[in-house]
């Protein structure tokens, strides 16, 4: 039996665990730490999408008003491979990172310590509000 269901469209949707994980799990991280990098004078946007082959993905942006370019940190979650990456782009250094790893690698502490990396490499920015809930350095 698939676990793919039919859109009015008729067009098969993907299947709903690593989409529901993005938007259940991570996108209220995303949207917080969204928020606390706003509040310090970033313009950042946050958008997610489901391409093809199951893929979902929840992409936050980030620039200060004077960079030319955002920094960006794609989550992606890919269905059919079982896999998520933290695929990062650092607009001023020009710089990539790019992590795979396992879904059940789709949970809070997780989450925030990319989040901080990503914050803490673009932008020298700290989420001070994650105190307890991060790996220690070191850990990727």
């Amino acid at each position: 039996m698939s676990k793919q269901s039919e859109q009015p469209n008729g067009q098969a949707s993907p299947p709903a665990g690593l989409h529901l994980k993005l938007a259940e799990k991570a996108r209220p991280l995303f949207e917080q730490a969204t928020q606390y990098a706003h509040a310090q004078g970033l313009w950042v946007s946050l958008s997610s999408s489901i391409g093809e082959n199951a893929v979902a993905e929840l992409t936050l942006s980030a620039r200060y008003p004077d960079d030319a370019q955002p920094s960006i940190y794609r989550l992606i979650g890919d269905e059919n491979n079982q896999t998520v990456i933290h695929d990062m782009a650092f607009g001023r250094s020009e710089e990539t990172d790019r992590q795979e790893t396992q879904p059940s690698a789709l949970n809070d502490m997780v989450i925030d310590t990319q989040l901080e990396r990503f914050f803490s490499k673009a932008f020298d920015l700290h989420l001070d509000y994650l105190t307890d809930k991060r790996h220690p350095p070191g850990f990727w």
